[in-house]
Parts: C-alpha cells; structure tokens; sequence
C-alpha cells in the first residue's frame, strides 16, 4: 500500500511538472506557468482539508468518508482505524467499569470513590447504610458529611495498614471500621464495615476473661499459700515433695497467669491515658529495671528526653521486653539496652538480645495472646505467653509502635518507639 500512496502523490507532481513546461513552452514565462500551476494544486489540497474537516466535525463515519487517494485515503484509513481502536477501547473501560460497579454494588460493606481532593465520585448503596452517603452527595467532599477527626487524619496521612474506628454518623450506635485503598494517582476507594457484632463479641470475651480471672485468683491464692506451707513442713515424706513442689510451681504459674490476663483486661478496657500521665525518664527505669536481673546487660542511653505516659505501665513494658530476651538467651550473653531518638524524632526504646533468633513465620503473631515459638521451652521457664501482648497494649495506649527484627542464628531486636 505504501509503494501505491507515493505512486499517486508522484503522479501528481509529474502533471504539475508537466503542466509547468507546456506552459513555458507555449507562453515563454516560466515563473508564470509554474506559479498558475500551484495555484490549482494549491487550490485543490484547499478543497480536500475541506473535506477532511467537513467529516471530522461530522464524526468520522466510515461511509462519509470523502473520496480520495494517495495520501488523503491513507490518512483517512488511519483516523478511522484510530477511531475504531478507542470505540473498541471505551467498550472495555464501559464493561469493565459496569462489573467493577456490579461488584461494588454487592459489596458487603460501605464502599465510596474519592477523588484526589476527597470528593466522591461514586458509592454503592450500603454507603447510605452505614455512613448516610447518598447518590446525590456525588461532588460533595467526604469531610463535609461524615465529620470525623479520625477520618480527617486517615484520609490526610493514610498507609496501607491503616484502620480507624468511628460511630456511624446515622446511628451512633453503630462502630465502623474505616480503611483507605489507593487505586490509582488520583483515586481512592474508602471501604466501611460494621464492627458493631465484632466489638460485643469482643467486649463479652474481655468481661469474660475479667471476670473469670478475678474470680480464680483468690482460690489459686489460698492454694498457693497451702502448697507453700506444706512444701515447709518438714514432716513431709520424702515421696511427696517433688509432687508438692511440682505442684507448687504450676500454681504459681497459675497465678501469674491470671495477673498477666488483669493487666491485659485493664489495658484494653480504655485508650485514654492524659488525666493520668506524667513525665517519665526512661533513663531513671531502665536502670531500676536492669539492676533487679542478673545478667551482663549493656545500657545505651543516647537521649536525655522524657515521655509522657503511665510510669507503672512503661516500668512493665522494659521488664517484660528484658525479661522476654533473658528467656531466650544462653546464660552469660550480652543483652543491649538503648534509649535513642530515632527518625522523625521518635523516643526508642530497644531490647537486643544474641540469642537463637526467630523463624520469620513467627514474628507476626508474636504479640498474640499466649502465643509461643518454643512451647515447651516457654513453659518449662515459666513463661505466661502474654508479656508482648501486655507490651504491645501499652506501646498502643502511649501512641507508640513495637516492631520487632530478628535473623534466625543471630539474635533479636524488639524496639518500640513512642512519639518525640
């Protein structure tokens, strides 16, 4: 097709040329002759970009196209190939729009597009539900009809992992739960569910464990108090008393247990620690906490600045996280301790210990609830599986965050780092 184009476009300039001459010929005025035949051609390419746009502006249907070769049909053929590829391509967008929409309509939960400025593009049905956004709110900016601190800050400085529970602005009985996807440069999707059921549940296990934790620590007291007096007696046959004493021990345990699941209970109960903080120097802990374990520990105080917490509660965290890194460190190795002003002028503290490390799969669901990597190591040193919980609640309660690293065979770091 090509070599055909060019043909016709050089049989063009051949009678163009060809005209030229005969005229000088005929005449003797040459610029003459040539000027009157450009003329024409110039005249006849003004008709067909005529044409060209007289079809444009008509919407390029094929059987309007205007007559022609040569170049012309070429960049006929081309518009009309060009449109067909975007029909085509719109059809696509449109399905694939239509399903996305179908199944954002089923969509158990709230599900709003937001542009770049957080006004809403589109929303299915269960928004109107849970957050009273209607189809008509389409426009508006979403700060305007859901108002939420929270929200504001999750849409102002949203991370992948990031959630928020809110009330619902139509029934404030109702408790959300707000996350930010982003599906493009300047879109996002804001999904809603209702954690109402979620949070009773919730709510009905920690009475539970409450109260049942209170209720067993005053028998588990009295037979603590008995085996202990019993395990003293003298009197006592030779055969009992590794039972006596075993049994000693699993009480204890017992009631560790059980303060472990108090402190825990109580830490979850509220976030809401201003009407009791104080200033803390976290220097001042760290040695009070260091000095009552017998182990070579490393201090690195880095920073001189104080937070604003719960004494009591921060005195916890450092004792949990170095008695954590005691268990499972051999005897006799190093344990560092720092407290350092990290990136974004975060206040860390950091427990690093060389021991055996930790598999990887583990790490995530380390801060679970009576979670263990060495089951019958932990319970063989005591251990109540719930102290990372405890430290994880009270970083949580203080706005800070536990991130932990370990390498298998090298050791562990468990830092947490609480807001400059």
């Amino acid at each position: 097709m090509k070599m055909s184009i060019w043909s016709v476009e050089k049989w063009r300039i051949s009678i163009i040329a060809f005209t030229t001459l005969v005229g000088g010929l005929l005449t003797g005025e040459w610029l003459i002759s040539l000027a009157f035949s450009l003329f024409f051609y110039i005249v006849w390419m003004y008709h067909k970009l005529q044409q060209f746009y007289a079809w444009l502006a008509n919407g390029t249907k094929q059987e309007n196209a205007p007559d022609s070769d040569g170049i012309w049909d070429k960049i006929s053929y081309q518009v009309l190939q060009t449109k067909n590829k975007s029909v085509n391509r719109k059809k696509r967008m449109n399905a694939l729009l239509k399903r996305s929409q179908s199944i954002l309509k089923g969509f158990p939960y709230a599900a709003i597009v937001l542009n770049k400025n957080n006004e809403i593009d589109w929303n299915n049905k269960k928004s109107g539900i849970l957050l009273n956004v209607v189809k008509n709110d389409r426009g508006q900016l979403i700060n305007n009809l859901v108002r939420s601190p929270k929200l504001h800050k999750l849409l102002a400085f949203s991370e992948d992992d990031d959630e928020v529970e809110i009330e619902s602005p139509k029934n404030s009985s109702t408790q959300l739960l707000l996350k930010i996807i982003e599906i493009g440069p300047e879109s996002k999707l804001l999904i809603a569910r209702d954690i109402t059921q979620r949070n009773k549940t919730l709510e009905i296990r920690k009475n539970f464990i409450s109260n049942a934790s209170h209720e067993l620590r005053t028998p588990l007291t009295v037979i603590s108090g008995y085996l202990e007096m019993i395990k003293e007696d003298e009197s006592l046959p030779k055969a009992l008393v590794g039972q006596i004493d075993a049994a000693y021990d699993q009480s204890e345990r017992m009631r560790s247990i059980i303060e472990d699941l108090l402190t825990l209970s109580r830490l979850e109960s509220t976030d809401d620690i201003q009407d009791i903080s104080v200033d803390i120097n976290i220097e001042r802990v760290i040695n009070h906490v260091c000095q009552d374990f017998n182990q070579d520990i490393s201090i690195k105080i880095e920073t001189n600045e104080i937070i604003q917490g719960v004494e009591t509660e921060i005195v916890s965290l450092c004792t949990n996280l170095i008695q954590n890194a005691m268990f499972y460190t051999p005897k006799g190795t190093k344990i560092i301790v720092r407290w350092y002003e990290g990136e974004s002028n975060n206040l860390c503290f950091e427990v690093q210990d060389f021991g055996k490390g930790i598999p990887e799969k583990h790490i995530a669901h380390l801060t679970e609830r009576f979670y263990r990597v060495d089951k019958g190591r932990s319970k063989d040193q005591g251990g109540t599986g719930l102290g990372l919980a405890i430290v994880n609640q009270i970083a949580h309660r203080h706005n800070g965050v536990l991130n932990i690293d370990s390498q298998t065979g090298v050791g562990s770091t468990f830092t947490v780092c609480f807001p400059g």
